[in-house]
């Protein structure tokens, strides 16, 4: 229950992690695991958690990451803009805050948001391929990423390429992970996921 307190600005204790300088991993972790949905609580300027660690220079980008993988469950989160708008401060930002130097995002944590983008995008040729977006989820080790991008294009999971071995684990986790129409039409693309399991 005390992680669902807010204060007199309608900040939660997620908000208070997201923007201290010396929160850790475990904290971030307890605390959003207590309730995932604060990841999505705006305060009374609109400011959610995400917007405050992506700010926050200290924040390591597991962090950013664990808090991106709650608030993109919301499904207004789920596009271009909303994604891109989590690094572009300037200008939506410009009436709130005096000084925008105080706003520096880092690129890792621009990068992941441009990829992010990129994937809720439909039909952009200038984008990232998903395979392209995929390895980077992959690279940063940001799971939940590589699933979003699997719901959102089951196609991908073909060009993985997964070693027989291992098929059985992902089938497991996919199907914690995926829409159920996700998870038939990665089987359609990829029936060899069946062979071994």
């Amino acid at each position: 229950e005390a992680a669902r307190e807010k204060d007199r600005y309608g900040w939660t204790p997620l908000h208070n992690i997201c923007i201290n300088e010396s929160a850790s991993l475990e904290t971030l972790s307890v605390v959003l695991n207590a309730w995932p949905e604060a990841a999505r609580e705006k305060d009374e300027d609109s400011w959610n958690p995400l917007h405050l660690i992506c700010t926050n220079e200290s924040a390591s980008l597991k962090m950013v990451q664990m808090i991106t993988g709650e608030w993109v469950k919301g499904k207004e989160n789920r596009t271009s803009h909303s994604a891109i708008s989590m690094i572009s401060p300037v200008e939506l930002y410009l009436h709130e805050v005096e000084n925008l130097w105080d706003l520096v995002i880092r690129d890792d944590i621009k990068e992941l948001f441009r990829h992010l983008s990129s994937l809720f995008e439909e039909n952009n040729q200038s984008n990232p391929s998903l395979h392209y977006i995929t390895a980077y989820f992959i690279n940063t080790s940001w799971w939940n990423g590589v699933w979003l991008g699997i719901d959102r294009h089951p196609s991908i999971a073909k060009s993985m390429k997964l070693q027989t071995t291992v098929m059985a684990d992902f089938l497991f986790t996919a199907g914690k992970c995926l829409s159920l129409a996700s998870m038939m039409e990665v089987i359609r693309n990829e029936p060899d996921l069946l062979e071994g399991v």
